[in-house]
């Protein structure tokens, strides 16, 4: 681009103003540029965001200043506040389907008013949702539940999605044995879990970790300053002990006996920040073809692979503990003097993948065929029925919205008529599956269905080890939004958790396992922070068996086999 020639304005009192000039090499993203002026020219002490003048379009990324920037624009500048004038409204579509269907999976959990208040508003007020799932473990967000699943037709929700994106679960395989961590050799395991809080390794080497096959997806030095460690709220890295399972006879689950270690991160703030930035005006919702859209599935897509090498690192980090002498889990201890080469990052990368069992993502969007057909290994035998029974398949794939929604009818009668209606494999056309705590039941990277996936109770509940489940009953995995429960889901928020249970368990010591547990059950915890103790604690979720449960009832699941957690790391004040 040339230079342009602006004009500068106080959005807040858009008198003030004054002119400048975008050298040419400042013009595909002059931000910085115009906040010095702003400060200087504008007596703007913290100027932070920019709003195209007459059309209140925020200009936030490269993508805004090439489709906006002009000659003789005007630029409101603004220390925080939403744009002050008439917004210019173009490109609204009234995409939104009030006779939305929508099925809660759950019967044995229980699903409280508002969950289902939100699952129903999200499905039936936001533009593009043809299918909504809420899962066993469903329970209220701010706005939007958690623990659901939406099929949304051109258009994209950030706000479905929520902050954390590309948060998910990973199990790794440890050489540890079942008598190294059962009853009190717990304790010791636990004790040797040092050194995984604060910044790992050197800015350079935390660039090194965030590359792939595709390239690097660093997300800037305060971002990256959180890779490898766990974070708040509820995650969380467990060592645990197979203690049954049917899945290791296809070769790529888990075995009885056998020590894994569970990690549950994601983007840490980088997520939020992504949100943030593509929520804060007007516009929330973005159809496919704008350049918002494509945005912010690329700045999702980096938080997605942001957050899965976290889990990577946060493995590494506590192998480098449980396995000490393993010359691939060097670089997980955080001793910078150490000089670290690229054969060692590929080193530890490759043996990583080797222990890694399964790894989700249950905070994201995925653009997928749809209606769902059956699995690769079952097109075979439907192909063969459907010759035998002269099943004609569709002629061309769907081409409107229409063509995915239930005929409008009431609540009762759509779950009746959508367990009647049968998809036949054949011709699809893409939606895209928003995920806000809801485990896909397909591998992105394969398009193959996940052997196993966890579903994870409380810090003092098992874990269980469930695999996905694909029939015509559900119509391959339409019911369910090729979706499961990612946990056992919350039964009382952190306010009432930390409220009501810090005065039940009052002079009790929760990071030891119960009294009453038999020898070897015990889980030792550790968490240094109290309130998320409280917070945590398992009476603030609901019943995993029961979400379990509710899975296997509606089909979309089996359970072959259980973990318990013998050490579950939240937090550790590493001063102490």
């Amino acid at each position: 681009m040339p230079a342009m020639r602006v004009t500068i304005a106080s959005n807040a009192n858009q008198s003030i103003r004054a002119p400048l000039v975008i050298p040419a090499k400042n013009t595909s993203d002059p931000r910085n540029l115009i906040f010095h002026a702003a400060k200087s020219k504008l007596r703007l002490k913290k100027p932070i965001r920019i709003f195209l003048g007459g059309a209140g379009h925020e200009l936030a990324f490269e993508a805004d200043w090439k489709l906006h920037l002009r000659n003789d624009v005007t630029l409101l500048i603004s220390a925080g506040e939403e744009y002050v004038g008439v917004r210019e409204v173009h490109g609204e579509n009234d995409d939104t389907h009030p006779e939305c269907p929508m099925y809660i999976l759950a019967d044995k959990a229980y699903v409280d008013s508002l969950s289902r208040v939100q699952l129903e508003n999200a499905a039936r007020t936001l533009p593009g949702i043809v299918h909504a799932a809420g899962q066993p473990d469903l329970h209220p967000g701010t706005k939007f539940p958690i623990g659901a699943a939406f099929a949304s037709y051109k258009w994209i929700h950030p706000l479905l999605i929520g902050g954390d994106i590309g948060c998910g679960m990973a199990w790794y395989r440890t050489k540890l044995s079942r008598e190294q961590v059962d009853g009190d050799k717990g304790k010791r395991v636990a004790e040797r879990l040092r050194g995984l809080e604060g910044v790992w390794r050197s800015r350079a080497e935390r660039e090194a970790w965030l590359e792939d096959d595709v390239g690097h997806f660093s997300t800037g030095p305060v971002s990256d300053s959180a890779l490898g460690t766990i974070g708040a709220g509820n995650h969380f890295a467990e060592i645990q002990v197979v203690e049954e399972t049917a899945s290791s006879e296809d070769g790529l689950g888990l075995k009885e006996n056998e020590v894994v270690l569970l990690v549950h991160s994601g983007s840490r703030g980088y997520g939020s920040s992504v949100l943030k930035r593509f929520t804060s005006g007007k516009y929330t919702s973005f159809e496919e073809s704008t350049y918002q859209a494509k945005e912010y599935l690329r700045e999702h897509n980096k938080a997605c692979r942001w957050a899965k090498a976290n889990r990577d690192l946060i493995a590494l980090r506590f192998l480098s503990c449980l396995e000490p002498g393993e010359p691939a889990w060097d670089l997980g201890r955080n001793v910078h003097e150490t000089v670290h080469l690229e054969k060692d990052f590929l080193s530890a990368k490759s043996k990583l993948s080797e222990r890694r069992v399964v790894d989700i993502c249950h905070n994201n969007v995925e653009r997928v065929k749809w209606p769902p057909n059956p699995p690769y290994s079952d097109l075979p035998r439907i192909r063969e029925a459907q010759t035998s029974n002269n099943t004609a398949l569709p002629p061309k794939a769907p081409t409107d919205l229409d063509s995915f929604l239930v005929p409008e009818a009431s609540s009762s009668s759509i779950i009746s008529e959508f367990r009647n209606l049968r998809i036949e494999p054949g011709p699809q056309d893409y939606v895209y599956i928003h995920r806000k705590g809801a485990a896909p039941t397909y591998n992105p990277a394969t398009n193959n269905p996940f052997t196993i996936i966890p579903l994870p109770g409380s810090r003092a509940t098992p874990t269980l080890i469930l695999k996905p489940v694909f029939s015509e009953e559900t119509n391959w995995g339409m019911l369910n939004a090729l979706s499961l429960a990612h946990g056992a889901g919350r039964s009382m928020s952190r306010a009432k958790a930390l409220s009501s249970l810090s005065q039940k368990y009052k002079g009790q010591n929760l990071l030891e396992p119960s009294k009453g547990s038999r020898n070897g059950e015990g889980t030792w915890v550790i968490c240094d922070e109290k309130d998320l103790v409280y917070e945590e604690a398992p009476d603030a979720y609901k019943d995993v068996h029961a979400v379990a449960e509710d899975l296997v009832q509606e089909g979309v699941a089996k359970i072959v086999g259980w973990c318990r957690a013998r050490v579950s790391y939240k937090v550790r004040n590493e001063g102490r």
